[in-house]
């Protein structure tokens, strides 16, 4: 009897062990890599090599910081709420754009269509384990690999909005990012609290549209 109680009590601290940990607020940093178009190639080397997200609740920011540009790019997954800040100072210009509903519709309209199969492989990156995918951008039929961990939960942010979440937290993947293509690997999850400003405009920002950006950018709808 005495042997069968302490199996027992050993097998429920190795389920607490391997308990998932939910992480309600903090940040991710992650290494990236950027899949620029032919256009913007001879750029490319000028954007940032680190990310650093923002989260808390529902709410994310990502913020991306290059020689010329600052961006964060807020996204609340409830609420379906997106924001761009877009600081350039070379020009003292900061431009905030608040996607309007028919923005974010035809974002995902344009965005990217994953077929996603589980693989035979794990890894463990940083301190998680983790479980490979096949993940298949149906539009372009390009394929690729991610690693996905189900030790911590983090919800979603600009860069993981495309994956089910079920799959738990992606951890290596491709994405997008401000409308091109990004190798990203999570280098850092930190909990702890993040400064309320981070998903909001301070008001020297000038307000646009999205359709004002893309004019800007010397772009349009489609």
């Amino acid at each position: 009897m005495t042997k069968l109680i302490l199996c027992l009590v050993l097998g429920s601290l190795a389920t607490l062990g391997f308990a998932q940990k939910t992480i309600t607020e903090g940040t991710v940093v992650y290494t990236v890599e950027w899949l620029p178009t032919p256009q913007m190639q001879q750029i490319a080397a000028m954007f940032p090599t680190e990310l650093t997200v923002y989260f808390k609740g529902d709410s994310s920011a990502t913020l991306s910081k290059s020689a010329f540009t600052t961006t964060n790019s807020i996204l609340n997954t409830k609420t379906e709420f997106q924001r761009l800040l877009i600081d350039v100072p070379m020009n003292g210009k900061k431009y905030s754009v608040l996607f309007s509903p028919d923005d974010i519709e035809m974002m995902k309209e344009n965005g990217p269509d994953f077929s996603i199969s589980a693989g035979t492989g794990t890894k463990k990156i940083n301190e998680y384990n983790a479980q490979k995918y096949t993940i298949t951008e149906k539009k372009s039929g390009k394929t690729t690999e991610a690693w996905f961990t189900k030790d911590i939960a983090v919800n979603q942010n600009s860069l993981t909005q495309f994956f089910d979440k079920s799959l738990g937290f992606p951890l290596q993947f491709n994405s997008f990012q401000s409308g091109m293509g990004i190798k990203a690997v999570v280098k850092e999850v930190k909990e702890g609290k993040v400064p309320p400003a981070i998903f909001s405009a301070s008001k020297d920002y000038e307000e646009i549209t999205f359709a004002q950006l893309m004019s800007m950018m010397g772009g349009g709808r489609r």
